[in-house]
């Protein structure tokens, strides 16, 4: 064989048409829980997700990953979880994919070229750059006050996989290299109220004066830490300063809500408030999981005429302010 052909035998050999893919260490996005009321946090989980964890790849491959490449991911603390403006935690689990079939494990490496995770990411495909997401899940049963719960994570990763594919899949070179990123992770927990309102029946009576006054509660459970009012409305019907039910007919029969045991009416306005302070149970801040109890007596009022026989109703709105 002349040298000319061998030369160009040989340059066949390093013209294999492969093309290269190459990986970075780049900042990450943060993850973010979004806003989320108390009681979902502590009894839903809540998911969240980065679209970039430190790790960026851009390139092509030729075939799948095999055995000799690696995408190890170490994140540290190796304990730890979001911590709120009281202490509260509250804690959570990453995985590698959207589901939980691939828990992270704090302070372990693990690799992401296992489980097909990268090559179904597509992240070594086409010339257009992608980041290694990695997705969380909070943990129900996190009792915690309201507040910003946040948690910096240092996202290590280090690669070193064939980027280069020749002919008979031979590997003309590998990309490897490392870096480490922080990872900010955020949950907003809001103030809420758990409530169980039972409804007030007078009964059935002949006159205004028959009807017996109603003695009931009603029960809050509301965020750990949290101090707040609850008030009642003035119903569909008031005249006077009077709440009253309204027949179908348009007649109107007087009564009122009434603070504990007491004259004192229970409106929605100032003073006529009632605190968590002054909860007939458990008073003062809210717990998160135990009810605080607020005592009532309704009665109709006596000193009006009766009005003709029926069916008589109103609606009463309860809030809550913190």
């Amino acid at each position: 064989m002349s040298g000319p052909w061998r030369c160009l035998m040989m340059a066949a050999l390093l013209l294999p048409g492969s093309a290269w893919a190459l990986c970075s260490s780049v900042a990450t996005t943060p993850a973010a829980f979004g806003t989320v009321n108390s009681t979902l946090v502590r009894t839903t989980v809540q998911t969240a997700s980065t679209t970039n964890s430190g790790l960026q790849c851009t390139g092509s491959l030729l075939s799948l990953l095999t055995s000799n490449d690696h995408f190890y991911a170490t994140i540290t603390p190796a304990s730890g979880g979001l911590v709120g403006p009281t202490g509260d935690v509250i804690n959570y689990t990453l995985y590698a994919d959207n589901s939980v079939n691939y828990p992270i494990t704090r302070g372990v490496a693990f690799d992401f070229a296992r489980n097909g995770i990268i090559d179904l990411l597509g992240l070594l495909s086409g010339p257009t750059p992608k980041a290694v997401p990695i997705y969380l899940r909070t943990q129900i049963g996190s009792n915690v006050a309201a507040g910003l719960y946040q948690e910096t994570l240092s996202v290590a990763w280090s690669w070193n996989y064939c980027s280069g594919i020749g002919i008979g899949a031979i590997c003309l070179g590998r990309d490897i290299g490392n870096g480490s990123q922080s990872l900010t992770v955020s949950l907003t927990v809001s103030n809420d109220c758990q409530i169980t309102t039972p409804n007030i029946s007078f009964a059935s009576a002949p006159v205004v004066a028959g009807f017996a006054t109603v003695n009931q509660s009603v029960s809050l459970s509301c965020t750990k830490g949290s101090s707040y009012t609850v008030g009642l409305d003035d119903g569909q019907n008031v005249s006077g300063g009077r709440r009253r039910m309204k027949s179908s007919a348009n007649n109107y029969l007087a009564y009122d809500i009434f603070k504990s045991a007491g004259v004192v009416r229970w409106g929605s306005l100032g003073a006529a408030r009632r605190a968590s302070s002054d909860a007939d149970v458990n008073p003062g801040n809210g717990t998160g999981t135990g009810s605080q109890v607020f005592n009532y007596n309704a009665k109709v009022y006596t000193d009006q005429a009766t009005p003709p026989a029926a069916s008589y109703t109103d609606s009463v709105i309860l809030d809550v302010q913190f």
